[in-house]
């Protein structure tokens, strides 16, 4: 059963500050990965991982009159993706929330690099964890998460097809994210599993137990 494979599974987080000087203030990086236990090999065997930056916009505002030009420098993806959630050198979370009017500034930009769970253990929940646990590690104060939704393969062992993509789509979809441009979803990190625990908290409403 999936909670079986889960309560065998061990995770690990860890943060750090950008290694580029100029940036280490603006820019953390993080890291997360599940174990399992190889009776057969006698060691611990990693099955999912997942990376990515987090951009501190908030500050960032005090020293770039143009936002983008700090994305042109962190890397190519968040680069692109700027074209597509910046505008008037702000993004704001209500413009990828439903139903609502733009008021929020993004504080954080969560930029997810990489999600990859191996073959053999999808579909038993293990990505939808790793995205849980990520969100209660890195801080998702009034910020966006984002992604670029291709499936990020060994390309050796696992080959990139249509299906495989679709599949992927279809989990982020599930999570709550949404297209923005061709290639990029985006999600409110208020929907996110750390903010809406903290959020029923705040309220006084027993968070689920499951």
């Amino acid at each position: 059963m999936e909670s079986d494979l889960l309560s065998d599974l061990e995770f690990e987080f860890s943060l750090k500050p950008s290694d580029l000087e100029e940036f280490n203030q603006l820019l953390l990086s993080f890291q997360g990965r599940a174990t399992i236990w190889d009776d057969e090999a006698a060691e611990e065997k990693v099955i999912a991982r997942i990376s990515g930056q987090r951009v501190d916009i908030s500050l960032a505002r005090k020293s770039f009159d143009n936002l983008q030009d700090l994305f042109d420098s962190i890397s190519p993806e968040i680069s692109d993706l700027g074209a597509h959630i910046l505008s008037d050198n702000n993004c704001f979370l209500e413009s990828f929330s439903k139903d609502e009017t733009e008021t929020t500034p993004c504080g954080g930009l969560v930029y997810i690099s990489e999600l990859v769970v191996e073959p053999e253990y999808r579909n038993h929940s293990i990505g939808t964890e790793m995205m849980k646990r990520m969100s209660q590690t890195v801080d998702m104060n009034n910020t966006l998460v984002a992604l670029k939704a291709v499936p990020i393969i060994d390309e050796k062992t696992e080959e990139r097809t249509p299906e495989l993509k679709n599949q992927l789509k279809r989990f982020y979809t599930k999570l709550g994210f949404r297209h923005s441009g061709e290639h990029y979803m985006v999600k409110d990190a208020r929907d996110c599993y750390a903010q809406r625990m903290r959020a029923l908290a705040e309220t006084g409403i027993k968070p689920p137990t499951t």
